[in-house]
């Protein structure tokens, strides 16, 4: 069909206003050229921003796909390092041109528009009617889909944005990946849309330039091509339109996914670093563990020989076996114990500490629905029932010491030797709670292994519970070193008053040695000594044990 059949008539009609319409069509003209040097440059900036994007999100993919802990600081480089911000700018960019090329659009629609107004009113109505709808032949496969798709990335680009504002540590890898897929394929997106409306520009550049060439007179002929290029601005104006709201959510996921993902990955990276410095401090509690482990075998030693060196069958094996150094020697280890462990409860508490105060200063979206409440396992449980028990049995040991304090000799000897016959039952308890410190230790360093090892989306909670688990390991630890100190005070105490009760013992025999004309060395008065001197003795002795 063709131009409406008055258009000859039209042409001669002298209202028509053809230099009005030449005006006009040179304005389109001239922005139909900005258009295409605008969007040749973005383009350019398109193909860099898809670049940009598939690279970081190829390194983010594989980041993650063999996540450990040494990976948190490279993402969070990553997320805030030249290359993002390079995407960022890239994005900003193409959003400014999408709003400047819509600006284009609408100035040569407008153009166009009032060229149209200028020519007669029965073509002026032809135009209007058939500019949109002839330009829908123009229009490949792959321009309509793009045109008709628009809407829908919109939503999958909002729908990753409520991802990334929701962001939590058990979403983190699939969102954070999921954004930046998004930003490089939307992307990919926008730069073939400028490569339309930059086709489309050309196609502009070539109609108008065909038209301003011609007589004035002439332009009535060329009213198809003016229709046609109107309906190429329009198009263009919506491809634009789209193009800016896919920038407008480009840039918003850009700036929300980088910002978040990277204060997520710098925290967990932070996190790594203290737990890989806390490891010193746990290695050190074991080593001091296991110095207390070994004392407290010394001092099992050396205090085996105590209950039957007191058996009251044989008092005078006491005189002669008698090393006052000896006694002196096992209160100094119950000391050096105590200091061990002080030294390995300081080192857990200082790891402890650290770590506590990192974990909270975890971001929200790290620490949100995860518990910090640590469940005992079957080993403290255990523990703690033994430590209990334990308490009785020591208050029962201090009010003997007490009693051996404020009793005579005969019930004080009577009480010691008891106390002194249990004595080996304390230390192998003691060597028990020293082994769950040292334990507790142990599994504090596992906690931090754990943490510095694998990660994935099934372990990732699990992962920062390390760090309450290591912090709950140590606060039992305190308590069961609190407990061994006790322990070890009582065991001194009853350890000094067997100095003080033997030695007393070991002077009175001397004396009464001395006394009787007998060698002051008690075995030469065992080997010389009549039975007499012996039977007195026995007695003596017998009286202070209970005999």
């Amino acid at each position: 069909m063709g131009i409406c059949a008055c258009a000859n008539d039209c042409i001669t009609q002298p209202q028509l206003k053809l230099e009005t319409a030449i005006q006009n069509i040179q304005s389109c003209h001239n922005a139909a050229k900005q258009t295409i040097t605008l969007c040749t440059s973005t383009i350019s900036t398109g193909d860099k921003l898809v670049t940009t994007g598939e690279s970081i999100k190829d390194s983010l993919i594989g980041a993650v796909t063999d996540l450990d802990a040494e990976s948190f600081a490279i993402i969070a480089d990553l997320m805030d390092g030249d290359m993002a911000h390079e995407a960022k700018h890239l994005a900003g960019s193409m959003r400014e041109h999408s709003n400047k090329c819509m600006e284009l659009s609408m100035t040569m629609v407008k153009s166009l528009e009032e060229s149209v107004d200028a020519l007669p009113d029965s073509i002026e109505s032809y135009i209007e009617k058939k500019a949109q709808q002839s330009i829908t032949d123009e229009l490949s496969t792959e321009e309509r889909g793009l045109a008709s798709n628009i809407e829908e990335d919109v939503k999958e680009l909002t729908s990753c944005i409520d991802a990334i504002d929701n962001l939590k540590l058990l979403t983190a890898i699939q969102s954070g990946s999921n954004a930046f897929v998004a930003i490089a394929s939307k992307s990919e997106i926008c730069r073939k849309i400028f490569g339309i409306i930059r086709k489309f520009a050309t196609s502009i550049t070539t109609i108008t330039e065909a038209i301003l060439a011609l007589d004035v007179s002439a332009v009535i002929s060329k009213v198809k091509d003016i229709l046609t290029a109107i309906g190429l601005c329009r198009y263009i104006k919506q491809f634009a339109e789209g193009c800016k709201g896919l920038m407008e959510k480009i840039v918003t996921l850009f700036e929300g996914a980088a910002d978040k993902l990277s204060l997520l990955w710098k925290a967990l990276s932070s996190a790594k670093d203290k737990m890989a410095e806390s490891l010193k401090d746990v290695i050190d509690a074991q080593s001091f563990c296991e110095k207390a482990g070994e004392k407290m075998k010394q001092l099992r030693r050396s205090t085996d020989g105590m209950e039957r060196q007191l058996n009251p069958e044989s008092p005078l094996t006491l005189l002669k076996s008698f090393n006052q150094t000896r006694f002196g020697d096992s209160i100094n280890v119950t000391r050096e114990i105590d200091d061990e462990m002080v030294a390995a409860k300081s080192k857990m508490e200082n790891a402890a500490n650290m770590i506590y105060q990192e974990y909270k200063s975890l971001p929200p979206m790290i620490t949100d629905g995860i518990s910090d409440t640590v469940d005992d396992d079957d080993d403290v449980e255990l523990a703690k029932t033994r430590i209990a028990s334990m308490e009785s049995e020591l208050d029962d040991m201090e009010k003997s010491i007490d009693t051996i304090n404020s009793a005579d000799s005969l019930q004080a000897g009577k009480v010691l030797y008891n106390e002194v016959s249990n004595l080996p039952q304390k230390i192998d308890a003691c060597q028990d709670m020293i082994d769950v410190c040292r334990d507790c230790a142990s599994k504090g360093q596992l906690s931090i292994d754990s943490f510095l090892g694998k990660w994935s989306l099934e372990t990732a909670v699990s992962q920062i519970q390390q760090m309450c688990r290591l912090v709950s390991t140590s606060s039992f630890m305190k308590e069961v070193v609190v407990h061994i100190q006790r322990i070890l005070l009582v065991m001194s105490r009853l350890l000094q008053e067997l100095k003080k009760r033997v030695k007393s013992a070991a002077n009175q025999a001397q004396q009464f040695l001395s006394e009787s004309g007998v060698e002051s060395k008690v075995e030469s008065m065992i080997d010389s000594a009549g039975d007499a001197v012996a039977d007195k003795l026995d007695s003596m002795m017998g009286k202070f044990l209970g005999k």
